[in-house]
């Protein structure tokens, strides 16, 4: 074990869903109250029953229904806000409950599940600290899960449909959370996995899916020739305007081979996401070391420069600017880490060329007793 210095930033990850929302933009807030209309000659079934069985029964209710169910009257808003995991959440994690509102996810998900992840610190995939949400199945991941497994693969909802020859249809039909984006101009996303596995199911096999999507690429193929010639006779015709018919290209980035040729859209159905330490009381959000940050951050890193890693898209010193700790866990990490063995002085800020630094306050984590 070993001692070091280490930080707590809010907002360590600038590709995330939450980055994106502005600082004047107004955290979650419950649903206004609403008079009621009860008739009060006959008691609500809600006053039979105890109130441990009401809260199993709520555990199974997503937020929007919470929110109408507190709306109904007073006993409905009191009896809501009882419920451990919808206060917690609302006090504690409100960023993230007002992105998945925003983006439309809410109701796919009942708030039991969201609350499970939220007292569960490690990533689904790996022994790591997750400090994010990975909104299209609603589990707690890591940074580096997020940005190299395939598990974690979102694509723009027209791409996916044209792939695997799914509709819009298919996709609300069998509930798949489609990601909403916060800025308009960009497309909805559907998780790639969940949705090769409709296609699979709708087309009889694989192989009948892939058979089907080469048969729409050859008819995409023979609409653009077709339109090409149409151009091309107006256009001697002289009575043709417009200019050259696009071709329409293939998604090529839902293939492994070609992923590097199109845009990235990783990180971009994820949040940042605390954790909640139900014996201890503690919110962690995630600490960092702040030596890997300092070495990566004012490019003392070497990695790009190496043979053995200049091709790997996520090196050994990317991977621990971005991995998030437990504080105690720190310790054992100072205790092998590269960058805190270098010593550097952190009030030293060479000129650097990253154009986004994370901030915090520094504080000293040893070896607890």
């Amino acid at each position: 074990m070993a001692s070091g210095r280490a930080f707590r930033c809010q907002r360590p990850y600038r590709e995330t869903l939450d980055f994106q929302l502005s600082s004047d933009v107004r955290l979650y807030n419950a649903p206004p109250d609403k008079k009621s209309r009860i008739n009060w000659k006959y008691t609500p079934l809600i006053d039979q029953l105890p109130l441990e069985i009401l809260h199993l029964i709520f555990l199974n209710l997503d937020l929007p229904s919470l929110g109408m169910l507190r709306r109904v009257s007073r006993r409905g808003r009191r009896l809501v806000e009882s419920l451990p995991a919808y206060s917690l959440l609302r006090a504690l994690a409100s960023d993230t409950l007002r992105v998945m509102d925003i983006i439309k996810c809410s109701s796919y998900f009942p708030i039991g599940w969201l609350f499970t992840e939220f007292c569960y610190p490690w990533c689904r995939t790996c022994t790591d600290f997750g400090p994010l949400l990975y909104f299209p199945t609603l589990t707690r991941s890591c940074y580096k899960c997020n940005f190299l497994r395939p598990d974690y693969q979102v694509e723009p909802m027209r791409d996916v449909c044209f792939r695997f020859g799914v509709t819009q249809k298919d996709l609300r039909q069998s509930s798949l959370p489609i990601i909403h984006p916060i800025e308009r101009h960009r497309p909805r996303l559907v998780d790639v996995t969940q949705a090769k596995a409709l296609g699979i199911e709708l087309h009889g096999g694989e192989k009948e899916m892939e058979r089907a999507y080469q048969t729409r690429l050859k008819e995409r193929e023979r609409d653009y020739q077709r339109r090409v010639q149409q151009w091309e006779k107006h256009r001697r015709q002289g009575t043709h305007t417009g200019g050259r018919p696009r071709r329409r290209l293939r998604p090529t980035s839902l293939d492994e081979d070609e992923a590097s040729e199109e845009p990235s859209w990783r990180i971009q159905a994820t949040a940042t996401f605390p954790y909640w330490d139900v014996r201890t009381q503690i919110l962690e959000p995630g600490t960092y070391c702040r030596a890997c940050t300092y070495h990566w951050e004012e490019g003392n890193a070497s990695d790009w420069r190496r043979m053995e890693t200049i091709w790997h898209p996520h090196p050994p010193s990317r991977e621990a600017y971005y991995r998030a700790f437990l504080e105690a866990d720190l310790p054992r990490h100072f205790l092998n880490c590269v960058a805190v063995k270098e010593n550097y002085n952190f009030r030293v800020r060479p000129p650097s060329d990253i154009f986004f630094r994370r901030y915090g306050t520094d504080f000293i984590v040893g070896p607890k007793k």
